[in-house]
């Protein structure tokens, strides 16, 4: 499972114009600029979760793409695996008849840009301020470390976490599944 190990750090409370400047004067391309739908899918209960420690999250953003992520709560031992599917109703459809439905769900503005083989996205939830996403996989290929980055960036003053957004919803105080419950 290695292979599947999450490789993110996020930069908290950004202004989102002066970073897509920085992204846009370092050379980056942005590669996306819309708004994703993500659901999660659990039991009611949310057992899914609570039990087995796995959180199957749903993002349409033009394609469909499923994500799991396996041991959530640990991150020393969080993977995720992803795959992209076709069609949103069918893909519902599958997750309800193995007993998993819809527990939450949040329209959320994502910029993305690509430096070389490193990844941004810029997240906009609509209960906590935007954040930084910074794929870190190929920091050094690209002949950085992430000091470096956020100080090109002009970052190196704000909090970076390793966390998912579930996580960072509670920084602030707000529970993820109760604040975009469907």
């Amino acid at each position: 499972m290695n292979e599947y190990k999450e490789q993110e750090i996020k930069v908290l409370d950004i202004d989102v114009a002066s970073v897509v400047k920085k992204l846009e004067s370092m050379g980056a391309k942005k590669v996306y600029d819309g708004v994703r739908t993500i659901f999660v899918v659990d039991t009611l209960d949310r057992s899914f979760l609570t039990q087995q420690d796995k959180l199957i999250r749903i993002t349409e953003e033009g394609s469909i793409k499923v994500t799991i992520h396996v041991n959530q709560s640990n991150l020393n031992l969080k993977e995720e695996i992803k795959f992209k599917t076709s069609r949103l109703k069918e893909t519902m459809d599958f997750f309800h008849h193995i007993g998993l439905d819809p527990i939450s769900k949040v329209e959320v503005p994502r910029i993305s840009f690509e430096l070389g083989k490193l990844d941004f996205d810029i997240d906009c939830f609509p209960s906590i301020p935007p954040f930084l996403e910074i794929d870190v996989k190929h920091i050094q290929e690209e002949g950085y470390t992430v000091e470096l980055l956020l100080k090109d960036l002009e970052l190196e003053n704000h909090k970076m976490v390793v966390m998912g957004t579930e996580d960072i919803h509670k920084l602030y105080g707000i529970d993820y599944f109760d604040c975009y419950k469907i």
